[in-house]
């Protein structure tokens, strides 16, 4: 599900074929919790977890990928169990969470797998496509107190194309949002795999810039310190990047699944940079993706005609900000169903017209 190798390459033209019905794509939805004293809370001699309500988006989901953010240094390990109409499914743990690993490791969990669910690294896959969710969080503390700024969320993808993509948002056309140039080739750890990485610490720095927050501005070596999944193994584990950026005060992250380039023009508008998740092979021009060839990339604005702006850790330094065209672009991010990290500054009001795939208005 999540990028396994990030190598340099050139760009190429690849049209989407035209239709005279609508595009459909599977519904996704978003839960988030930003207030965990309103959720169930159980203590035991060392632990507190925080359990949320079932969560029904009103369609069969196949895929559910759970986001966290805290401040708070206490190991986390955060499950899910899926439901089918009332009835519940075996918990499946999807993490061990860690700021410090030299305390507690941080990790995924190989190796889950029954009848009804399985777990690859990040996503929880149903293959009985279930109606709801649970989400818990267990918090290792002594003070047995739970994180006041613990926040979770899953997001949901259906299964079946079900839900229209909507209609381009052009007020985002001609706009482009500054961002530090950084690069995964200047480190020769992670020329090939730090995609991930490095786009968080562009985001996370640019905010740092915009907001004279010294301490988001992030060096592509501590992110990749910080988000590194032995248990994948590498730095692309998608919950993992949302959890490193949502552990610094006064920002908020999540993993989402979009519903096409009018999501990001909303973003874009606001002056918000959106990280996503494509396929590098079909950015390429190939007609189909390629094993490894996931890539992260970040859209930073668009042409004056809706093509794509991105910040393309991949290349070098000089080439970083580069321009897709849009069907493209489109086509090479639906490999992953849309995939995106959002980071935001906690208290800035997110942009309208979600339909739920956010959190927000």
């Amino acid at each position: 599900m999540k990028p396994l190798l990030c190598i340099p390459a050139s760009l190429a033209l690849l049209a989407n074929s035209a239709s005279a019905e609508p595009l459909r794509i599977p519904a996704s939805r978003l839960m988030w919790w930003d207030h965990p004293e309103l959720l169930r809370t159980e203590r035991t001699a060392t632990n507190v977890t925080v359990r949320t309500p079932p969560f029904e988006p009103g369609f069969v989901w196949s895929e559910a990928v759970v986001s966290w953010n805290t401040t708070h240094s206490e190991p986390l390990t955060i499950r899910a169990r899926p439901r089918w109409k009332g009835e519940t499914g075996p918990w499946y743990t999807l993490a061990h969470w860690s700021q410090d690993t030299n305390a507690s490791p941080r990790t995924s969990i190989p190796g889950q797998r029954d009848s009804l669910a399985h777990v690859d690294t990040d996503t929880l896959v149903a293959d009985v496509p279930a109606t709801g969710i649970e989400i818990e969080v267990v918090v290792t503390t002594a003070s047995l107190r739970l994180p006041a700024d613990l926040r979770m969320g899953v997001s949901l993808l259906g299964k079946g194309s079900t839900e229209p993509v909507p209609a381009p948002f052009t007020n985002a056309w001609g706009r482009q949002i500054s961002l530090p140039i950084r690069s995964q080739a200047d480190f020769p750890e992670g020329i090939h795999s730090w995609c991930s990485p490095t786009s968080v610490s562009m985001v996370l720095s640019g905010w740092g810039d915009r907001l004279s927050r010294p301490d988001l501005l992030q060096d592509v070596p501590q992110v990749a310190r910080g988000v590194h999944d032995p248990g994948w193994p590498g730095t692309g584990n998608w919950s993992f990047n949302v959890a490193y950026a949502g552990q610094h005060s006064g920002v908020s992250a999540c993993v989402v699944r979009l519903a096409g380039m009018a999501d990001l023009e909303r973003w874009i508008a606001a002056g918000f940079p959106v990280t996503t998740s494509v396929s590098y092979a079909q950015l390429k021009g190939a007609e189909k993706p390629r094993v490894g060839d996931g890539h992260l990339v970040i859209v930073s604005g668009f042409t004056a005609s809706g093509d794509v702006r991105v910040h393309d850790p991949g290349v070098r330094r000089e080439r970083v900000v580069r321009t897709f065209p849009r069907a493209d672009f489109s086509r090479a991010w639906d490999h992953s169903s849309r995939t995106a990290y959002l980071i935001w500054p906690s208290r800035q009001e997110l942009p309208a017209g979600g339909d739920g795939r956010w959190p927000g208005p």
